[in-house]
């Protein structure tokens, strides 16, 4: 199986995208073999239909990103009871080395939703880890899960005691914060006027929400005056 998908994932390789990809990764570190996002998924499907839990079993060591994203995809697409897919989340999140693995897997991870309770726990796990891309796949899993009435407050609680200085998790954080923002504005807003972030994670939380096109131009007029100096 191994040497068949690894076939298939060279025969799918596109050395402008790869070109492109390693621009925005840290240091162009990552060893990818340049297939696109949807290939991958396609992918991912497929396995899903079969033995996956024996996929996820023999490809523990490759140092591919293509490998990984496609792990991370198969544990975030497989339908079994959560304690099992924690089981898998536990081991691969800490294996993660670039922003993309983490937000894709992370955005794939639909389950979270159905079991929020469960996936804080492992959440807060991360946010304790230390790790810049464990924090940082906790944080965005905040974000593209847990937009509730429920969890909003944690939401932004967890974003403004972050004190974490790795770049991809600041980043993170002003993300998270700019869609509370166009999501629950009021209460955003009242945070922003008081909160504790660092000068750099503050003002590209209001970089963020300033580039969004559901922010209306009165609030970004206002959020422009509240940038700080220095």
């Amino acid at each position: 199986m191994y040497e068949d998908i690894l076939k298939e994932l060279y025969s799918n390789a596109d050395e402008e995208y790869k070109r492109f990809h390693l621009k925005l990764m840290p240091n162009n570190e990552v060893n990818s073999i340049g297939v696109r996002i949807p290939v991958l998924r396609s992918i991912a499907k497929r396995i899903l239909k079969g033995d996956w839990r024996t996929f996820l079993s023999e490809y523990k060591d490759s140092d591919i990103n293509e490998v990984t994203m496609l792990r991370g995809m198969v544990i975030a697409g497989a339908k079994c009871d959560f304690a099992e897919k924690a089981e898998y989340l536990r081991a691969f999140v800490p294996e993660i080395d670039n922003w993309g693995v983490c937000d894709v897997v992370s955005g794939d991870n639909k389950d979270a939703e159905k079991h929020r309770r469960e996936m804080i726990g492992l959440i807060y796990m991360w946010l304790k880890s230390g790790r810049e891309y464990e924090v940082r796949f906790a944080i965005v899993s905040l974000m593209q899960h847990f937009m509730t009435d429920e969890y909003i407050d944690k939401v932004i609680a967890v974003c403004d005691h972050e004190k974490h200085e790795g770049y991809y998790v600041r980043m993170a954080v002003a993300w998270c914060l700019s869609v509370c923002f166009v999501k629950y504005r009021s209460k955003t807003l009242h945070y922003l006027k008081r909160c504790g972030l660092d000068d750099f994670t503050y003002n590209k939380t209001l970089q963020k929400i300033c580039e969004s096109s559901r922010v209306s131009r009165e609030d970004k007029a206002l959020l422009r005056t509240m940038k700080r100096k220095g």
